[in-house]
C-alpha cells in the first residue's frame, strides 16, 4: 500500500511550515520561553480551520527543540480519567524520546502535551473532559498545545482556558504558497502536472493544504503521463464551492435549466439546497413580490420534505428540488444587479455549536427520567425547567439533587449557567462530596444504641477475707 504523501511530507521543523508567518513565529518564542524556564502562558491554543498545519506545527516544534511528545487526538477517549491518565501525568513526570533517550526534568529536558481537536469533546463518554483540560492548563510542568477548530465553543466553558492560554489563530493557506508547495511534491514524485490540474486542485482545496496534497496523490499516483482531462476528476470534490455556484445561477441568474443542470451536478438533498436558499434568498432578492414568491415556493419545498419524513416515500423530493431550484429562479421579475455576498447556512452553524449543549441537557435529562419514571423528552421540556429554577434558587435543594442524580461538575456548572471552573460550582461540588460521605458511613445498629442507653448497676467490691451473701448481688 503507497504512502500517504500528507505524512510523508509533513514539515520536519518550523522552518518547512508553510503559510502563517507570524503564527509559527510567535510559537517559536513561547518554545524559547518553556526553555529559559518563564514562560508567561504554559499552553498555546492552536486556532483555525482544518487542514491548515496546525498539527504539523506542534510535532514540527517539538522536533525543533528535541521535546518528548505525549499526543492524545480524536480517536483517543477525552474524559477525566482519560486525560488525567495521559496528559496531566505527562506533564509530571519523566519520559523518553522517540529514539529512547532519556528525558529529565531536573536536567531542563521537556515534553510537549498535544490534544488535537480539544473543541470536540463532549457527551458521557468525554464527562469530565473539560473540567481536566483546565486543571492540565493551570498545574503543567510542560508545555501543552490544545489545537482547535471552534475556539469559541471550548473557551465558553472554561474561562481558565480562554484567560491562561496564549490564542494563535491559524489561517488558510494562500494559492501562492500552495502551489509551490504542490509543485514540490511532484518534482520529487517525477510527475509532470498540467497548470490546469494544478488550479483545479488549489480551487476546490479551499485553502486546506492537507486535502490539496490528496488530491494531487489521488491524480498522480501511478499516472505519469498527466493530462488536462485528469482536472475533471476533482471538479465536483468540494459541494460547499458548488453550492455557492448553485446559489448565483438560481439567485443571480435567469436561465433555470441551467440552474437545475448545476442542481443535478452538486447533488446535494432537497433540504440542504433549501437552506442554503433560505439563507441567502433575502440577501439577493430585494422587490418585496420576488421575495413573496420565493420565499413562497421554498415553504411549498417544506411541505413535500415534509410528507417525505412522515410517509417515508422518497419521490417527493422532485418536487421540493423544482420548488427550490424552477420556482425560486423564476420568482425574480429580472435579472439582479451587483455582487452578493453568499452565507453559509446560520442554521447549521448554530446546530453545530449547540451540539454539546444538546447533548449536555440529554444526558441530564436522561438522569431525571430514570429518577422520575418518566420519558426523557419529557423530563427535557417539562421537568428539567423548573428543576434548574429551584436548583439555583433553593441552596438546600441543590445538594440533594446532585446527589440523588449523580450529577458531575459538567452538568452542575450547565444548569447553574457557570463556568466549570468558575468558585461556585467547585465549592458546591466540595460540598456534595461531604454529604455523599456522610450518607455512606454506616450507622450503629439499633441493638447497641439501646444497651448504651441501659446503666448496669454497679457490682459491690466482695469484702476481703469474707465470702459474699448472695444478698450482696
Amino acid at each position: 500500500m503507497a504512502d500517504d504523501w500528507t505524512e510523508l511530507y509533513r514539515p520536519q521543523g518550523l522552518s518547512e511550515v508553510v503559510g502563517n508567518p507570524k503564527v509559527i513565529k510567535d510559537l517559536h518564542q513561547w518554545a524559547v520561553s518553556w526553555e529559559e524556564g518563564h514562560p508567561e502562558f504554559k499552553a498555546v491554543v492552536l486556532m483555525g480551520p482544518p487542514g491548515v498545519g496546525k498539527t504539523s506545527a506542534a510535532l514540527a516544534l517539538a522536533r525543533d527543540f528535541k521535546w518528548g511528545v505525549v499526543e492524545m487526538n480524536a480517536s483517543d477517549q477525552r474524559n477525566a480519567d482519560a486525560i488525567k491518565r495521559v496528559a496531566i501525568r505527562g506533564s509530571r513526570s519523566e519520559t523518553f524520546t522517540d529514539e529512547g533517550e532519556f528525558l529529565s526534568s531536573k536536567d531542563g529536558a521537556l515534553k510537549l502535551i498535544i490534544l488535537d481537536e480539544a473543541d470536540n469533546i463532549f457527551g458521557r463518554e468525554d464527562s469530565g473532559g473539560i473540567p481536566a483540560i483546565a486543571e492540565l492548563v493551570a498545574n503543567t510542568r510542560q508545555p501543552v498545545i490544545l489545537i482547535v477548530n471552534d475556539f469559541y465553543e471550548l473557551s465558553r466553558k472554561s474561562s481558565a482556558i480562554k484567560n491562561n492560554t496564549l490564542q494563535l489563530k491559524v489561517s488558510k493557506v494562500q494559492a501562492g504558497t500552495m502551489r509551490n508547495v504542490l509543485r514540490k511534491i511532484a518534482i520529487d514524485q517525477g510527475l509532470q502536472v498540467p497548470q490546469r490540474v494544478f488550479e483545479t486542485i488549489i480551487e476546490n482545496s479551499n485553502g486546506d493544504m492537507r486535502a490539496a496534497v490528496r488530491d494531487l496523490q489521488a491524480v498522480g499516483e501511478g499516472n505519469i503521463n498527466m493530462s488536462e482531462d485528469d482536472a475533471f476528476v476533482l471538479e465536483s470534490r468540494m459541494s460547499v464551492r458548488s453550492m455557492y455556484d448553485l446559489m448565483r445561477d438560481i439567485l443571480h441568474e435567469s436561465d433555470a435549466r441551467r440552474a437545475r443542470r448545476t442542481a443535478m451536478d452538486v447533488d446535494e438533498t432537497p433540504d440542504h439546497i433549501m437552506m442554503w436558499l433560505d439563507e441567502n434568498v433575502p440577501l439577493e432578492y430585494k422587490d418585496p413580490e420576488d421575495l413573496h414568491r420565493a420565499l413562497t415556493h421554498l415553504a411549498r419545498s417544506s411541505t413535500f420534505l415534509s410528507r417525505v419524513t412522515r410517509r417515508q416515500y422518497y419521490g417527493f423530493w422532485s418536487y421540493a428540488n423544482d420548488h427550490n431550484v424552477l420556482g425560486v429562479c423564476s420568482a425574480k421579475s429580472q435579472p439582479n444587479r451587483g455582487w452578493v455576498q453568499y452565507r453559509f447556512p446560520s442554521y447549521i452553524m448554530k446546530m453545530s455549536r449547540s451540539k454539546s449543549f444538546r447533548s449536555m441537557k440529554s444526558g441530564i435529562s436522561s438522569k431525571i427520567s430514570e429518577h422520575t419514571h418518566t420519558s426523557t423528552r419529557r423530563s427535557a421540556q417539562d421537568v428539567l425547567p423548573y428543576l434548574a429554577q429551584m436548583f439555583k434558587a433553593d441552596p438546600e435543594f441543590r445538594l440533594s439533587m446532585i446527589v440523588a442524580l449523580r450529577l458531575n461538575i459538567e452538568e452542575v456548572a450547565f444548569i447553574l449557567d457557570k463556568k466549570v471552573d468558575s468558585a461556585e460550582v467547585k465549592k458546591l461540588m466540595l460540598e456534595s462530596e461531604k454529604v455523599k460521605l456522610s450518607k455512606e458511613q454506616p450507622s450503629k445498629p439499633v441493638v447497641e444504641m439501646v444497651e448504651e442507653k441501659v446503666e448496669k448497676p454497679e457490682r459491690k467490691p466482695e469484702p476481703k477475707g469474707k465470702q459474699a451473701s448472695l444478698f450482696e448481688y
